[in-house]
């Protein structure tokens, strides 16, 4: 199902360099360059099946909550599928906590993009119990 108004669809070229921006930032660990991959009022649910949150305000609290645990991390898409303007991504990342522990994360990630080529809706699953117990620890 294609947003309701989006009227010029991107291709897939285009929403595969939206997904790999979205990475690039997590590889930075750039909080401003994070939020600015997702529409204005844009809804997130990471993972799924905690509480989404919504808005840029809301998107950087949950992108500082998550980096902050982090000195470095590495994090792709291994598989990128494209459907009109929704994305589906195998991802692959490690890292090491600031704990000094190293921390490896496996997941998918969803992405609906809206017409200015941002993300509207996201949708991540990954274990969050798992991955933040090791940087907690």
């Amino acid at each position: 199902m294609v947003t309701k108004g989006l009227t010029m669809p991107l291709s897939p070229d285009e929403i595969r360099d939206r997904v790999d921006r979205y990475f690039a930032a997590w590889r930075a660990l750039d909080p401003t360059a994070w939020t600015a991959c997702f529409a204005s009022d844009a809804i997130s649910h990471e993972p799924y099946g905690a509480t989404p949150v919504q808005g840029q305000a809301a998107l950087k609290t949950l992108f500082h909550s998550i980096a902050s645990a982090l000195q470095e991390v590495t994090i792709y898409a291994q598989e990128t599928h494209v459907s009109h303007n929704r994305a589906a991504v195998l991802f692959h990342g490690q890292g090491i906590g600031r704990n000094g522990k190293p921390v490896e994360v496996k997941g998918i990630d969803v992405f609906e993009f809206n017409e200015a080529g941002e993300i509207q809706t996201f949708w991540a699953y990954w274990d969050p119990a798992t991955v933040l117990a090791k940087l907690r620890g």
